[in-house]
């Protein structure tokens, strides 16, 4: 998740809400949440020690990805940036406002959102179908 405290009416609660009730019936049997910024460095020669785990962590999203033929942009975008005090341009990545990890097991299963041949799968889609009353067989996988 992006920024260490949205303001309450942002839906970034919403989601946090509705994870928390996931843990608290065992739907789930935790949940962690990671802060980030707005964006890393691309190249893991130009990290510092704080977004290291966070590339890290994408660079296992897409890892996932990459094996079930999906895609992390739009909502992860490798892009290039420049700063006001230099003309020179150093790609970056740029990470989305939330996003969604799943495991089973210590394997990561699935990560919202992504893209793939069906159009993008969104968090709020992976919640929905965490979500008791939900009458898909679908994981909330790929």
């Amino acid at each position: 998740m992006r920024d260490h405290s949205p303001p309450p009416d942002d839906p970034r609660w919403t989601v946090l809400s509705r994870l928390r009730k996931l843990e608290a019936t065992e739907v789930v049997d935790d949940i962690s949440v990671r802060i980030w910024g707005k964006s890393i460095p691309a190249s893991p020669d130009e990290l510092d020690a704080s977004a290291s785990p966070v590339h890290n962590r994408i660079a296992e999203f897409q890892r996932w990805a990459d094996r079930n033929g999906h895609s992390l942009e739009p909502a992860f975008r490798w892009c290039e940036q420049s700063t006001m005090v230099s003309e020179e341009r150093s790609e970056v990545i740029r990470l989305p406002l939330q996003c969604l990890a799943v495991y089973e097991d210590d394997q990561l299963v699935g990560v919202f959102p992504c893209t793939g041949d069906q159009g993008t799968n969104t968090v709020a889609d992976c919640l929905h179908r965490l979500e008791p009353g939900d009458d898909s067989d679908e994981a909330p996988t790929r």
